[in-house]
């Protein structure tokens, strides 16, 4: 955290080409967020987890699962809800299959003894793209896909949570906690607490923590923004001096029945646990405007301000920035 403080976590790292003999080695490089998925309506999507176990403590036997929230699964053996599905023991992997069918901004996370496992870390963003998404081609670089009124210049997505440091400090001690006595100290977006959201270079203190939260743009351009809640509270977002034209709630276009445009503007944005909300701005003059929570606690580290969940959006004079390489940069 900005302050200095280190919180022991439970998280996801990337095997994707590690060789075999190798994979046991990234036990304890788990990153805060879980890396981004990216997938496309129409596509087939397999996903293998690897449960590599603790590195202090290689006896504890957790298990683990993807749940893919909001996702609508064919069938419940990939929904990671080990109820109804598989857990990964340690030392074991299974192949999650997945055929997205709707667009939008969801999450991942493990949903094996939930509540910890959300609050140590297993969280991640997972977007999926209209099946004619053409970042190439302006009409049909869409949320929702073309048609929809959903265009967009640049995207960033926004996962907020919280994290309480005496309950990560009891789990990395193996001692129990009672969870009714969730008091968040820190209040993050994308991992981070302020002023590390400004941070773009991934290296450092922070290369566990890869995703910053600035947002940049031009003036004139539209910029998405995917804000996904996968903390225990509700939050109330403002951005001073721009209005928000929410476009999608929990992976769905705002229409009404018959087809009609249900999109508006809000000066707050209010949500919840577990729920996404897809956004568009229009910043139309070079100017620097905070975004933070309306709860001012949140906006601090252990008591101390400023922290927390604020970020800044920067825009530019029009033309002054390339083109955005993928979502967050």
């Amino acid at each position: 955290m900005p302050d200095g403080s280190v919180h022991y976590i439970f998280g996801f790292v990337d095997l994707t080409g590690v060789p075999e003999n190798e994979i046991f080695a990234r036990r304890g490089k788990a990153t805060l967020l879980a890396p981004l998925l990216e997938v496309r309506v129409g596509d087939r999507v397999e996903l293998t987890l690897t449960n590599l176990g603790m590195p202090q403590r290689p006896d504890l036997d957790d298990s683990h699962t993807i749940h893919w929230h909001g996702f609508p699964n064919q069938i419940s053996l990939w929904d990671g809800v080990p109820e109804t599905s598989i857990a990964v023991p340690v030392g074991r992997d299974f192949i999650y299959y997945y055929e997205p069918k709707d667009p939008g901004t969801y999450m991942y996370h493990c949903h094996f003894e939930p509540v910890e496992h959300i609050q140590m870390g297993m969280v991640g963003p997972l977007i999926a793209r209209p099946a004619d998404y053409n970042p190439a081609n302006p009409l049909f670089k869409t949320a929702y896909g073309a048609g929809t009124g959903t265009e967009f210049d640049r995207e960033y997505f926004l996962l907020i949570s919280e994290l309480d440091p005496v309950a990560h400090e009891q789990v990395h001690r193996v001692q129990e906690f009672d969870w009714s006595e969730y008091r968040p100290a820190y209040w993050l977006i994308n991992g981070r607490a302020y002023p590390d959201t400004l941070h773009t270079a991934p290296d450092g203190d922070l290369s566990q923590q890869p995703y910053h939260s600035l947002i940049q743009a031009n003036a004139g351009e539209k910029v998405l923004l995917r804000f996904i809640n996968l903390g225990f509270e509700e939050h109330a977002i403002t951005i001073l001096g721009l209005p928000l034209r929410i476009i999608g709630r929990d992976a769905q276009l705002l229409r009404g029945l018959h087809g009609e445009d249900l999109s508006h503007w809000r000066d707050v944005l209010y949500f919840g646990a577990g729920q996404t909300v897809d956004v568009i701005i229009e910043p139309q003059q070079p100017a620097l405007y905070p975004l933070f929570n309306r709860g001012y606690h949140k906006n601090t580290n252990a008591g101390a301000t400023p922290g927390g969940m604020m970020t800044h959006i920067t825009v530019y004079p029009a033309g002054t920035l390339p083109p955005q390489p993928g979502p967050g940069f």
